[in-house]
């Protein structure tokens, strides 16, 4: 499981992104480290405002930084992470029934600290997204239910899609929100709100090869860890996907992938929590004469994904968030407990399995 080792970052974006209220309720917004922590921004875009301007509305941006759990250790074995990056999500509002929105992502981060890929590299560039969401496909009545959905296609411009011969990736998948308001104060503002989402995605990797590299044993151009900066849930559901990093030298044939993201919010403050399960299955590899009697044909890896963060809105298009992000295996080194999806307790300080974040994040 190593190539889950260092995650964390700096997050940087810029305006323009999908709106991301598609998985909690209307007026609702995410921002947060690629839209993970929850915001109340109301949709900032005003209604006299011009009609392109109310077409990008929910386009967002976003500027923070990560620090690795083992930036903090003094002794022992430990490996400080600290990068910087600059993720943009342009939105599209098509403006049908269904609320159909086109939207992108694009992803760049640059480490500070010394990298542990192969050739020393300090700039990824992560895979970029092109997505069609629908964000009211059905009202559910009297429980204020909305039944979203979306359908997502890959660029794999990012080094390890690259070296692992990916064409593209399709994903599909529905959500479920909703939302509770807790008092009976006629300001919205000093009412407490609930909202919450679960999203459950399948995607198909198209490749060439089924197995990574250019040759045999080759490891040069394929970064072996994950950044936790990269996830998100916005309207096309959390962000990192498997294409997103290397591994083994057997690709991702396919995944599923679930997610909930609840928040809990009142005036300007919002507490939000997500957690998010990843069950990526390889390319079956038939057995030969040196197959072991007890080895998998289909090998598979199974993450965990928690996070927490508290955001506050400084105003209309601007957020301010602060929390903590645990991107790991979901079981521990023997492969018997599940670990703690919210925080590394078993894992060596080098992993930087958890890390701490703030960012901003802008709006339109």
């Amino acid at each position: 499981m190593q190539h889950f080792g260092r995650h964390t970052r700096l997050i940087l974006i810029s305006l323009i992104s999908a709106s991301t209220a598609a998985l909690m309720a209307d007026h609702t917004a995410l921002a947060g480290p690629s839209d993970t922590v929850t915001s109340v921004t109301a949709s900032p875009t005003k209604p006299n405002a011009s009609p392109w301007m109310q077409k990008l509305s929910g386009s967002s941006a976003e500027l923070g930084t990560y620090v690795g759990s083992g930036t903090f250790y003094t002794s022992g074995y430990s490996d400080p992470y600290w990068s910087t990056s600059l993720y943009l999500r342009p939105n599209y509002d098509l403006g049908t029934r269904f609320k159909l929105s086109l939207s992108a992502r694009f992803y760049f981060e640059e480490e500070f600290t010394k990298p542990d890929n192969p050739v020393g590299r300090h700039f990824y560039p992560y895979d970029g997204w092109l997505s069609l969401a629908a964000k009211k496909l059905a009202q559910i009545q009297p429980a204020k239910l909305t039944l979203g959905g979306l359908v997502r296609f890959t660029l794999p411009i990012s080094y390890e899609s690259r070296y692992a011969h990916l064409v593209t990736a399709v994903t599909v998948g529905p959500s479920l929100s909703g939302e509770i308001d807790f008092g009976k104060n006629p300001e919205p503002a000093r009412r407490f709100r609930f909202t919450f989402t679960g999203i459950a995605q399948f995607t198909k990797y198209l490749r060439t090869s089924d197995f990574r590299g250019i040759g045999s044993g080759d490891t040069t151009g394929c970064r072996n860890v994950v950044n936790a900066g990269a996830v998100g849930s916005g309207s096309d559901g959390p962000t990192v996907a498997a294409s997103d990093h290397c591994g083994g030298p057997v690709n991702a044939s396919f995944g599923v992938r679930s997610a909930v993201i609840a928040a809990l919010s009142r005036g300007k403050w919002s507490l939000g929590v997500t957690l998010l399960v990843d069950n990526t299955f390889l390319y079956d590899v038939p057995p030969d004469q040196f197959t072991s009697p007890f080895a998998i044909n289909r090998g598979r890896e199974d993450t965990t994904w928690g996070i927490v963060g508290l955001t506050y809105d400084i105003n209309d298009h601007f957020a301010g968030n602060i929390g903590v992000s645990s991107l790991q295996p979901a079981l521990d080194s023997e492969s018997r407990n599940l670990r703690f999806p919210f925080f590394d307790f078993s894992g060596p300080n080098a992993n930087n399995f958890t890390q701490a974040f703030v960012s901003l994040t802008g709006t339109l």
